[in-house]
């Protein structure tokens, strides 16, 4: 009788597969239905039956942290496809449109000329909006021959009717998951056993057609040949299930109900059994309610099951013995590279120190820039004692929270941990001067963008940690990804050259302390300095010292500056298309870190090298649509955005928007009075008022902008808006007489004017690509891979990325789908 359960028997439903079937004429498939009715077994035997392409995901617990959640689902994904999951599992949770866009890309990407199905099961643990939110804009974005099909309990918070009305979505009644009393009698025989109709009427009354009642009254039928109404669901499990299982297994499986889902070398490490994975094997073939999935090689338990294992783990098992698996649990998580996960599974285990111990590693920088909200949750529990007994964890903890989420709430943190070790008799001098070091450290970012106030306390950390900080690391993010440093510095009027020299001579205590962090920072500041003031060769030959060391450190965010200077100073020499050119080698050196943060910053460099030459393709959407979310921008160098969507407004001409964002960007500009910033705003301000009410208006503007940039020599900026404000300059000009200045500002702007419009003459109306251009893009829409395209032309793999890069470009576009359906829909080939 038991070797009947063994094999998987699957109920085939018609009316199941024929709703089903409609998987691949929607956007989105919505199943929902109740626990136990069935719902992923009927869609995965469908799928694999009709050998779609597909991947299974599932949301593991009930979790309501983005970052978990995201870690989990594409840790699934990479199991499934190792480069596109990975990269999704760097990018982190999208939450804003920049990042959004991004993920949208690699899903596009992946589904390029495939038909996909991206299953989400259990969707209901999901207790998060911004999720829903991010699922009803990919519906919506319609990504061609992408499906998705999501398994809930409950109806997710997504605005399903009007999805339906447009024809995005297909749901399939949770009615049709009840079995009939003729599906009942169809799923008896399965196990060799025939009824009649009177029974199978007796048993719908018993489970009303619940498919997991319905197997375990099955089963208790073949052993007993009896119907029992009113059994309680985990009584039938105890009286048909676990009876069979050894003493050895229920403590295995108890012990497995800890987990979402599990592989055999995790329940070797998780149990400290190494004759577990065997014994999981062996369920697995035994049981209904465990299930292993081929592709990814992992394991998952009927929820069901899980919730009644549970309740015994908690009525069977000493405290000691449970917490054990939790802490076992979260040391695996963190080994493979999880490790908010492995902190969370500490918590539970109520092994705070070992989750102190994480902040005390140098990898927890990433973890801390892209989960701030769940650090700060998970660190609120920990208790202050054993906070306090790790003082370099606690200070790190110090560190990523007073610059990343409240300033105000960091300076009193920072005050009661010093406090508290002066105070404290127990603590060694040695440790203490290290402690009052890292704190001064810490301090500094009080007197952000002061670079003399901040360089005091890097003085003192310096003198007190012997050079050597333990929470301070090379990767930490220097430039607050803005691509301009003197942007984020410069703040009084006629200090630009001292602000500079005073960096270039007390910036290396803080790159010493943070073992490389910066390095090149001071060529950068001054090579950023010249080109403010129109010395674009000295601008040209410290950009490439800052790069050149800045690589000896792999100061990515440097080089994005250093970089992004170059850039301008082409642009200013009228070398434009060697402007684009250093973007594009910068896009594909980024592409392998995968950072959203360096994206964005590129996005900014692009948009604005886009509003100087008048290509409104080189914005990315979220530029175009002042979409300026906070949540993966650090606030110090958010408001540079800002300039960035103003220059897209003034290419599409409309100058009412722009003089509103201009007082909105005032305001910001005051917060650490950005004096570039305000440059810039005065200057936008000029334009869009000259647009509206005529040069009066203008000049009162722009006279507050060359009063900025009078006293330090400013050239740049001004040549850069050249072509809009270079008759108002003129009228000044001519109005103040022997001003050099306002000659220098005309004579610049001119020329800067002079080369836009050769430029521009040489400028084809019509798109045009080279003929290698055409060649690669027709190798991608065959669906070749890089390397395949650079064999088949017999050219290098980096010539096809650079040349890839450049077709994005003239596109206006990210991916290759994006690509391809760009170039048939122009017909450019």
């Amino acid at each position: 009788m038991e070797k009947l359960f063994h094999a998987r028997r699957i109920l085939k439903r018609k009316m199941i597969r024929e709703q089903l079937g409609h998987t691949f004429d929607y956007p989105l498939t919505l199943v929902v239905a109740a626990m136990g009715y069935g719902k992923t077994v009927a869609v995965r035997d469908f799928l694999d039956e009709m050998k779609a392409d597909y991947v299974w995901l599932n949301v593991e617990s009930d979790e309501t942290s983005a970052h978990i959640i995201w870690n989990s689902l594409t840790r699934q994904f990479a199991e499934n496809e190792p480069e596109i999951g990975a990269r999704l599992n760097a990018l982190g949770f999208p939450a804003s449109a920049s990042h959004r866009d991004r993920v949208f890309d690699l899903i596009e990407e992946w589904t390029y000329l495939k038909n996909k199905v991206l299953v989400v099961d259990d969707y209901h643990f999901a207790n998060l909006p911004e999720l829903d939110m991010l699922l009803e804009k990919l519906v919506r974005k319609r990504i061609t021959d992408l499906h998705l099909l999501i398994i809930s309990r409950t109806r997710p918070e997504i605005n399903i009717e009007d999805l339906k009305l447009k024809g995005y979505c297909h749901q399939l009644k949770s009615s049709l998951f009840e079995l009939s009393q003729d599906e009942i009698k169809d799923y008896f025989q399965l196990f060799g056993r025939e009824i009649s109709d009177s029974t199978a009427k007796q048993v719908w009354e018993i489970t009303e057609g619940w498919i997991t009642a319905v197997y375990l009254v099955c089963r208790r039928y073949l052993e007993t040949g009896r119907l029992e109404a009113g059994v309680d669901l985990h009584e039938l499990i105890n009286t048909t299930v676990m009876g069979r299982y050894t003493e050895n297994e229920k403590r295995l499986l108890m012990a497995l109900s800890t987990l979402d889902s599990f592989t055999l070398p995790q329940v070797e490490y998780i149990t400290e059994n190494r004759a577990a994975p065997g014994m999981v094997q062996k369920l697995s073939r035994d049981s209904s309610f465990i299930r292993f999935d081929e592709r990814s090689q992992r394991y998952t338990m009927h929820n069901i099951f899980v919730g009644y294992l549970r309740g015994l783990l908690e009525e069977q098992s000493d405290q000691t013995e449970v917490l054990n698996l939790y802490r076992r649990s979260g040391e695996w998580h963190i080994a493979n590279g999880f490790t908010l996960t492995g902190m969370r599974l500490f918590l539970k285990a109520k092994e705070y120190d070992l989750i102190l111990k994480e902040f005390e590693k140098r990898g927890i920088a990433r973890v801390l820039d892209t989960a701030a909200q769940d650090i700060v949750k998970l660190f609120e529990q920990i208790p202050v004692d054993v906070k306090y007994r790790h003082p370099i964890g606690y200070l790190t903890y110090a560190n990523f929270y007073l610059p990343r989420v409240d300033m105000e709430g960091g300076a009193r943190l920072l005050s009661e941990i010093e406090a508290y070790y002066q105070n404290d008799s127990l603590v060694s001098p040695a440790l203490k001067r290290r402690i009052a070091g890292e704190i001064e450290l810490v301090r500094s970012f009080l007197f952000f963008n002061d670079v003399r106030r901040m360089s005091v306390s890097h003085l003192k950390a310096h003198a007190l940690l012997d050079g050597i900080s333990r929470i301070a690391n090379k990767d930490m993010m220097l430039n607050f990804g803005c691509p301009s440093q003197l942007y984020l510095y410069f703040r009084e009027e006629g200090d630009m050259l001292g602000l500079v020299e005073f960096a270039e001579s007390n910036f290396r205590y803080y790159e010493e302390l943070s073992g490389g962090c910066g390095k090149g920072f001071e060529c950068l500041i001054r090579a950023e300095y010249s080109l403010e003031r129109g010395d674009l060769d000295q601008a040209e030959l410290n950009a490439y010292k800052a790069i050149y060391r800045a690589e000896t450190m792999e100061q990515i965010p440097i080089i994005i500056c250093a970089t992004f200077t170059l850039a301008r100073l082409y642009a200013a020499r009228g070398k434009f298309q060697e402007a684009a050119d250093l973007l594009n080698e910068l896009t594909i050196r980024l592409a392998e870190y995968n950072n959203p943060i360096f994206m964005n910053s590129l996005d900014l460099c692009y948009g604005y090298l886009g509003g100087i030459t008048g290509e409104p393709l080189s914005f990315a959407g979220w530029l175009k649509n002042g979409d300026m979310k906070y949540d993966e921008m650090f606030y110090q160098g958010l408001a540079f955005n800002y300039l960035v969507h103003a220059r897209y407004l003034l290419l599409e001409g409309n100058y009412l928007k722009l003089e509103v964002l201009c007082e909105e960007m005032r305001q910001l500009f005051s917060i650490f009075n950005n004096l570039l910033g305000h440059l810039h705003t005065h200057v936008l301000d000029a334009i869009a008022k000259n647009q509206l009410y005529g040069p009066e208006k203008a000049k009162i503007a722009l006279r507050q902008a060359l009063a900025i940039g009078r006293a330090d020599g400013i050239i740049l900026p001004y040549a850069e808006y050249g072509e809009y404000i270079l008759d108002i300059l003129a009228d000044l000009a001519r109005e103040s007489k022997k001003d050099k200045y306002l000659d220098r500002l005309v004579n610049e702007s001119t020329q800067y004017r002079r080369n836009l419009v050769s430029a521009g003459k040489n400028k084809s109306p019509v798109l045009k690509l080279t003929e290698r251009e055409k060649d690669i893009l027709r190798l991608l829409i065959e669906g070749q891979p890089n390397k395949e395209i650079a064999g088949r032309l017999f050219i290098a793999e980096i010539t096809v990325k650079k040349t890839i890069t450049s077709i994005y470009r003239k596109l206006g576009v990210s991916s290759r789908a994006a690509a391809v359906r760009k170039t048939m829909e122009l017909k450019l080939i």
